[in-house]
């Protein structure tokens, strides 16, 4: 078996830490969910955190938001999780997607699975990879004219409002739950894929990712290398998941750069590469464990300033999700096109905002 790089011993906690919580969260979620479906109270209340997983209805919030239409009270621990992601990103160049992601954590981890299988993982050739690396920012281009181009405001309101959004969580539960052959395929050769080749979800498919890298290049925190000490070992550049040339670059801009610090773990030259600001001395840098700390920390007071506002639980209540859930296979509950159908005689409760935290 091949031996694995090493990585920072923090960042893989907080990693593990909170793949972990969705986890929980998860399990939370479908409990409430099926009891709800059986007809039952639920004896668990539904965890807000479950929004992290609706980025569609969270860029239409932020799009009502810069509006100037407020929190949107339905799912707004939607549009706090995607402000907190983009603010992590906006510090430390992309840091979401190595730290906190839980998708980009199973990516990571199947790959080092295929390296300690295999010997290695595969390496695409230059012209398959930069075409396949430029799907997901069609993907991202996609949803962003869906959301912010072909919908003006009032259309963007009238599908947060809609019955479709205000379960569009559990609609996203059933899907995985209730998976069709199609589902079960690709996801299968996603994970086998992922086995193969390090990283091929975030390489070349996630829309997420690809807004993050784009953010990240305004990120002042990013991996710098130290041309004076190096030793032009290029351990960093063998390492790196991104397959960056990191051991000729003296600043890494690239918009693949996760800051996953892995080149440093594996520096055997003491803060030759480090996180360093773009301007002062070399010797200004951030230890890998205080990097880590700081985009938690950032992603932390986002979400924790909405809780503190009062926009983290939505303002459905139990009685409209007892009614709503059991005939969530209705054609109320479907949009076609992005476009949400309206309930027939205005019998749609009226969103108000939330006044309360978690």
């Amino acid at each position: 078996m091949a031996r694995l790089r090493p990585v920072v011993r923090e960042r893989r906690f907080v990693q593990i830490a909170f793949f972990v919580l969705v986890l929980l969260i998860g399990v939370q979620f479908t409990l409430w969910v099926e009891a709800h479906l059986a007809g039952r109270e639920p004896a668990v209340p539904r965890p807000p955190g479950v929004e992290g997983f609706l980025p569609i209805s969270a860029l239409m919030s932020l799009r009502l938001a810069l509006a100037g239409g407020g929190v949107h009270p339905v799912h707004p621990a939607a549009l706090a999780i995607l402000l907190a992601v983009l603010a992590m990103s906006l510090v430390l160049a992309k840091s979401f997607c190595s730290h906190l992601c839980p998708v980009g954590a199973l990516s990571e981890w199947l790959g080092r699975l295929g390296q300690r299988l295999l010997g290695r993982t595969w390496t695409l050739p230059r012209w398959l990879d930069i075409p396949l690396r430029s799907l997901k920012y069609l993907l991202l281009g996609f949803f962003v004219w869906a959301t912010w181009v072909a919908m003006d405001v009032a259309a963007v309101r009238a599908f947060l409002d809609s019955p479709y959004n205000r379960v569009a969580d559990v609609k996203m539960l059933l899907f995985f739950a209730e998976p069709s052959r199609l589902t079960v395929a690709v996801l299968g050769v996603l994970v086998v894929g992922s086995v193969l080749v390090r990283d091929l979800w975030c390489r070349y498919l996630c829309p997420y990712g690809a807004l993050l890298g784009i953010l990240g290049r305004l990120a002042p925190l990013r991996v710098s290398r130290d041309a004076a000490t190096c030793t032009d070992c290029k351990l960093c550049t063998k390492v790196c998941p991104a397959r960056l040339p990191v051991h000729a670059l003296r600043r890494v801009r690239s918009v693949e750069c996760t800051s996953c610090l892995d080149c440093v773990a594996v520096c055997p030259v003491k803060d030759c590469l480090a996180v360093r600001p773009p301007v002062g001395e070399v010797r200004a840098l951030l230890r890998p464990a205080a990097a880590v700390a700081l985009a938690t920390v950032v992603y932390l007071a986002v979400t924790g300033a909405f809780r503190l506002a009062g926009h983290w639980r939505g303002v459905v209540p139990e009685e409209e999700y007892a009614r709503r859930l059991p005939e969530i296979d209705s054609p109320l509950y479907t949009h076609v096109g992005g476009l949400a159908a309206a309930e027939s005689g205005g019998e749609q409760a009226v969103s108000r905002p939330a006044h309360h935290a978690d």
